[in-house]
């Protein structure tokens, strides 16, 4: 129901006259309740309008303050270059070396060492030997830590050193396996010297060469296992610096696959001798170079398995963690944990000339040259002006990164200009900076 307006006094019973004019709470309860009539809706309706008007009034002028801002800087970079130099923005980059764990390969345990009977001949014959090459993901427990954060370091100083016990052990197995290689080399040159005119020493002669051929093709097997497990070795991640000493399969690699193709075409020499001395036909003077052929052989065997030694102590060498470059420590992990392959030991700051990052549009690099001397300041350093020169200039046009403290438009193609500091100088990584380049004033 409608509310009642308050009566004025000259309204009131008595008062005589009656005022055409409302008293000012009417109007109040006229403006909050409307009139029936639709004069509120239009009011509101006003009221809106007139709030669009300002809000589009607000946007253009900031609109057209960004545009400025633009041309006005647009104006600046290039009176500034047509003055003799060019003001930008920078970024100290981040350079550091990650030493990570090494791809550490448990040695096989191997038994078949020396030269075999007849009877672990005919058991390596018709049995299959698996060669399975597990790629390792445990590098190996971190057994001792010799540097710390903010430490200073020099290349090749010892970092830290990983469990090498197995790593030990198995380069006793290969040199153990070496030396009876050597030695299986002078049993069947001892046998050349014993070979007589008789149907024994032929069958004696037989007998070694069965042996030699069966430590032949067990050794064989075990240098094929060799090469499985370097070729199966994980390539470090891009841009990371692993510890002196890694075995290098560029080199390894090719020389067992030498080696492997020697043995084998000795194994078929003397698997063809056999066959000859087999049908009787074989004289003892054929016996004879049956003989040296697989004498021959096993000193191939034994050149080979040397290189399996060298493998080993390149192995075992890798769990010493070496520095890769001279600098400052910036992370080391602590000793008694477990590494896994590729995970960060230590992280390191190389003690070279500090680089710092702009992006220039192609106006702007006009006016630039390698060698342009360049003034260098940041906010952290008060006061601070540091000396360098432009020492790079890309060549492809990149978009700048979005994180990049510049007023280059980001969708604007610009090249990568790189300054080094001089004098040792060298703000925190990441920090940006504000660049004056010295420019020619060439276009």
């Amino acid at each position: 129901m409608p509310q009642e307006r308050p009566m004025r006094q000259s309204e009131r019973p008595g008062s005589g006259r009656v005022l055409d004019t409302p008293c000012r709470e009417c109007m109040l309860v006229s403006d909050n309740y409307g009139d029936g009539n639709g004069v509120n809706d239009r009011g509101d309706t006003a009221a809106n309008a007139d709030i669009k008007r300002r809000l589009t009034a607000v946007v253009l002028v900031l609109a057209l303050l960004g545009v400025a801002s633009v041309v006005v800087a647009h104006f600046q970079r290039q009176s500034g270059a047509d003055r003799g130099y060019l003001a930008v923005a920078g970024d100290v980059r981040a350079v550091s070396y990650v030493v990570r764990a090494p791809a550490l390969s448990s040695p096989a345990i191997d038994v078949t060492v020396g030269l075999a009977s007849s009877s672990q001949a005919s058991v390596a014959r018709t049995t299959p030997r698996s060669v399975t090459a597990n790629q390792p993901t445990v590098s190996g427990r971190i057994a001792e830590v010799l540097v710390a954060e903010g430490d200073t370091v020099v290349a090749g100083q010892t970092l830290a050193r990983l469990d090498a016990t197995l790593l030990d052990l198995g380069v006793k197995q290969a040199e153990a396996a070496a030396a009876k290689a050597r030695a299986d080399v002078a049993v069947l040159a001892d046998a050349l010297d014993t070979i007589g005119s008789g149907q024994a020493d032929l069958a004696q002669a037989k007998r070694d060469l069965l042996g030699a051929l069966a430590k032949a093709k067990a050794q064989r097997a075990d240098l094929a296992a060799q090469l499985a497990q370097l070729e199966s070795m994980p390539a470090p991640p891009p841009g990371s610096v692993l510890p002196t000493g890694t075995p290098n399969p560029g080199v390894l690699i090719p020389q067992l696959k030498a080696g492997l193709a020697q043995i084998d075409a000795g194994i078929a020499k003397m698997e063809s001798g056999l066959r000859t001395m087999a049908s009787g036909s074989a004289k003892l003077a054929d016996a004879r170079t049956q003989a040296e052929n697989g004498r021959e052989l096993l000193g191939i065997v034994a050149d080979t398995r040397d290189i399996a030694t060298s493998l080993a102590r390149a192995r075992r060498d890798s769990a010493i963690i070496t520095a890769p470059v001279d600098g400052l420590v910036t992370f080391a992990r602590r000793a008694g944990g477990v590494a896994m392959v590729n995970a960060p030991l230590f992280r390191i700051t190389p003690d070279t000339p500090a680089l710092v990052d702009t992006y220039l549009t192609a106006e702007q690099l006009a006016h630039v040259h390698v060698g342009d001397p360049v003034e260098v300041t940041y906010d952290s350093g008060a006061g601070v002006v540091l000396a360098g020169s432009v020492t790079a200039i890309g060549e492809d046009s990149v978009f700048p990164p979005t994180t990049f403290p510049t007023d280059v438009v980001h969708m604007t193609r610009t090249t990568r200009v790189t300054i080094t500091l001089e004098g040792g100088a060298r703000p925190p990584a990441g920090t940006p900076v504000d660049l004056i380049i010295r420019t020619d004033s060439r276009s």
